[in-house]
């Protein structure tokens, strides 16, 4: 009986031990960003998933100022996730002073910016502690922001820990040059499309292709974007370079996380639309690229949008 239990225990104590180990892989998969160790904040180290590009932070941004943290408000707002869902979360207001309103914030002098604190009010220590780095704001702090419109409240958020580029950091001038690239080039897309700039091209179709094929919080419905803009962006992913080495940090095009055929993947082609991979995966660039040229003109990109409040009013 003594070793019956013994046994029982140690079984018990694999299963455990299994179901974690399920779970801490799954959160690998899910890309939850990184792990965080359980050391206390002053020395945790973690694991973190690489920085956005800054044309993937463009792309996904409703508003881009560069500004400075003037003040916080006196309590936190509970309201629902940026990310979607039933859930409430606290967030910390802080004020931020534009200087800079590099897009779509035009003629605001200031901005309110939700973020879930750390601890107390603009970072201070307070009871709230997270195992892991967030978009966090603290007093006098300047920087650029690239935020999103909290879905129901009238302030903005930031969602990623790297959506904030600090003012005076290494290379931030150059960082600034080219979000200030990317927003000009998203100011016409179809013009940009159609230019003579091969690098523009890409970089646009790039940056369209994330910004309608990520799914908006709040649902996952789609809708047909404008039948030339879809021609002209598959094209310009047909003309592309899909060599990796023109993709990466010695290629010319600098440290990309987003490639040609990453976007086309992102477009989600089924046998359906006439897409099937080929066996060989060093036959796929080709592939992709052929499927572009001919689909061009019939092919109609679907982007995300999010669901509205009265979509049962209008019995949709």
């Amino acid at each position: 009986r003594v070793r019956s239990s013994a046994a029982s225990d140690v079984y018990k104590r694999q299963l455990q031990g299994n179901r974690l180990m399920k779970r801490w892989l799954w959160t690998g998969l899910a890309g939850l960003g990184f792990l965080a160790a359980t050391a206390p904040p002053a020395s945790a180290v973690a694991i973190m998933i690489a920085p956005a590009s800054i044309a993937q932070r463009v792309a996904l941004s409703d508003v881009i100022v560069v500004g400075k943290v003037t003040g916080f408000g006196d309590k936190l707002v509970s309201a629902g996730s940026p990310f979607g869902g039933d859930n409430k979360v606290d967030f910390q207001i802080a004020i931020v002073q534009v200087g800079d309103a590099v897009f779509g914030a035009k003629d605001a002098k200031e901005i309110k910016v939700g973020f879930q604190p750390a601890g107390g009010p603009g970072g201070r220590p307070g009871p709230i502690r997270r195992p892991f780095p967030r978009f966090a704001l603290t007093l006098d702090q300047e920087g650029c922001l690239f935020l999103a419109k909290h879905p129901t409240e009238d302030f903005y958020v930031g969602r990623n820990y790297y959506d904030i580029i600090a003012k005076g950091g290494p290379g931030f001038d150059k960082d600034i040059d080219e979000v200030m690239r990317c927003v000009k080039l998203l100011a016409d897309p179809m013009a940009a499309l159609t230019g003579k700039n091969a690098d523009d091209r890409t970089l646009t179709a790039e940056m369209l292709v994330t910004r309608y094929r990520t799914v908006q919080p709040g649902g996952s419905k789609t809708e047909a974007i404008d039948a030339e803009e879809s021609k002209q962006l598959l094209l310009a992913l047909a003309d592309a370079d899909w060599n990796p080495k023109a993709n990466g940090p010695a290629g010319p095009r600098g440290p990309q996380t987003m490639t040609p055929q990453a976007a086309f993947f992102m477009l989600g082609m089924t046998p359906a639309d006439g897409w099937t991979p080929p066996k060989d995966f060093k036959e796929l660039p080709d592939a992709a690229r052929q499927w572009l040229k001919d689909n061009a003109g019939t092919y109609r990109i679907r982007r995300f949008v999010a669901d509205q409040k009265d979509d049962k009013k209008d019995g949709k």
